[in-house]
């Protein structure tokens, strides 16, 4: 059950209804915007028919309140709107028409804190979308006799929350009136996203290995138990306390002084971990654990996934769309001064095992002559219209450290290398590497780790691995991101419409 409320008149007075509702669950490419946890939401079938269709998001991404609401006129100050929105990063548009018996020009003034922007007759004509302290912005408008389409976005970040939509009709300075204004059925469902700026994880997250699914984002990161973190937006992380090995090793591991590089996707019904750690024998393996839910228990299996003498590590699964299930790794031969290629290989339907009688085939391997010098791993493979995408790391894993990719007709190979890194150094952030890649609504985005860069162009080792988030573009095939080295000022978030 969930709970509906109805806003209407000049008061606000709420009338509270039940109602029955459901999350969709939109799979791998990205969260989906229905309700979670139970959010407030309107029965548009009922009155009232004046005022504006307002959307509230918690967190920037599931829909927590759906109401019509008289007019925008709100200063919350430092108090939630609605009781588990939450009194910080959230995110609420106002869908509508204003109704006017004759045609004239408005002045329409929103003042708001944080950012705002709105849509007149389907043109944006303010766009003060940053995070600031109060302050109004102004456009001239023509309003036709008849009704015109309006659309407001507002963002809330932190501290004080105000917003308000004002016009001068006719020598008035005024909030736009109820009386004129018309709720329609909003057409967009995702929540209004507001910039940001790296690091998204300020601290130790090393290889982050981050899935889409149930109306969130999950990462988990190089080290100990593997701790899973859930974000409705790539940006704001929390904790969920859940592990994917709460004693902090495999039950076949000689220890859990090497867990790196995990990755949690769901396979079927399941979720799979894939994960690096020693076995009995302390050689790194690839391991794999398995549970009904994103958040555990997870059940490790109970022998290596992979084991290879010259350790194995980097597992990372893709499903092809023609339903086939592969998991690819790298065998470890920079510890021993050999090559380092990339191995990718059928799984069968459950995950924890491989098609009987097809081997291993390699797709990857180290240029030593190149930037990647004795090392190419990490990789993380898409498909995107006819090509695949291998992104892969180069170079030893500090300030050297490099992001490439590499593309293919056939998920099998042969591959090819565009040739210089995609991602590499600025002043900011050293050694961009070892990531993830995912849809968010219509963009791409790359999550990876980078190290806060010393003036010396090298990285400081006492401040780890951060987690880094920036949108992919592609020109020609290719992937771009950013200007070739990690974004270090305020960017659009990936997703953001």
């Amino acid at each position: 059950m969930r709970t509906v409320l109805w806003s209407v008149g000049i008061l606000g007075l709420a009338v509270h209804l039940l109602g029955c509702g459901g999350d969709a669950d939109t799979g791998r490419d990205g969260p989906d915007s229905g309700p979670d946890d139970g959010g407030l939401r309107s029965d548009r079938g009922m009155p009232p028919n004046t005022g504006l269709s307002a959307q509230y998001f918690h967190r920037y991404g599931p829909l927590h309140t759906d109401i019509v609401e008289p007019s925008v006129a709100h200063d919350w100050a430092d108090v939630e709107p609605f009781a588990g929105l939450g009194k910080d990063f959230y995110s609420v548009r106002w869908s509508g028409e204003i109704a006017v018996e004759a045609s004239g020009v408005a002045e329409v003034t929103v003042g708001s804190d944080d950012g705002v922007r709105l849509w007149v007759n389907n043109e944006r004509v303010i766009d003060a979308w940053a995070i600031r302290s109060y302050e109004e912005n102004s456009a001239s408008v023509e309003l036709l006799a008849g009704r015109t389409p309006i659309r407001l976005e507002y963002f809330e970040a932190f501290g004080g929350a105000r917003v308000e939509l004002r016009w001068n009709w006719s020598g008035v300075d005024e909030v736009i009136p109820e009386s004129v204004l018309r709720p329609v059925e909003p057409t967009i469902v995702e929540a209004p996203l507001p910039p940001y700026q790296n690091p998204v994880i300020g601290r130790d997250c090393p290889d982050p290995g981050v899935i889409a699914t149930e109306g969130a984002y999950y990462a988990v990161c190089t080290g100990g138990s593997f701790p899973i973190r859930k974000s409705y937006d790539l940006v704001i992380w929390e904790d969920t306390g859940a592990r994917v090995l709460p004693t902090g090793k495999a039950p076949w591991s000689a220890n859990g002084a090497r867990n790196w590089a995990p990755e949690i996707h769901k396979v079927g019904d399941r979720y799979i971990a894939y994960f690096t750690a020693v076995n009995g024998s302390n050689v790194l393996s690839i391991g794999a654990a398995a549970a009904d839910d994103i958040l555990g228990p997870y059940v490790v299996s109970a022998a290596p996934l992979v084991e290879d003498a010259q350790g194995v590590i980097d597992a990372s699964y893709f499903r092809d769309t023609d339903g086939k299930h592969y998991l690819h790794y790298k065998i470890d031969g920079n510890a021993t001064g050999k090559p380092t290629p990339t191995y990718i290989r059928p799984l069968a339907e459950d995950g924890l095992s491989f098609v009987e009688g097809v081997w291993p085939q390699e797709i990857l391997t180290n240029s030593s002559s190149t930037w990647e010098g004795g090392v190419a791993e990490a990789a993380w493979l898409v498909r995107r219209g006819e090509y695949y995408y291998l992104f892969y790391s180069g170079n030893v894993y500090d300030h050297r450290y490099r992001t490439g990719v590499a593309r293919s007709k056939n998920v099998l190979g042969p591959y090819q290398k565009k040739g210089p890194p995609i991602l590499k150094n600025n002043e900011r952030w050293v050694g961009p590497g070892h990531g993830s890649v995912l849809r968010v609504r219509d963009d791409w985005a790359f999550v990876y780790h980078a190290w806060p860069a010393l003036p010396n162009g090298t990285h400081d080792q006492s401040k780890g691995r951060h987690v880094l988030v920036d949108r992919i573009d592609w020109e020609d095939d290719w992937p771009v991101i950013h200007d070739g080295s990690p974004s270090r000022t305020v960017v659009p978030r990936p997703g953001d419409l």
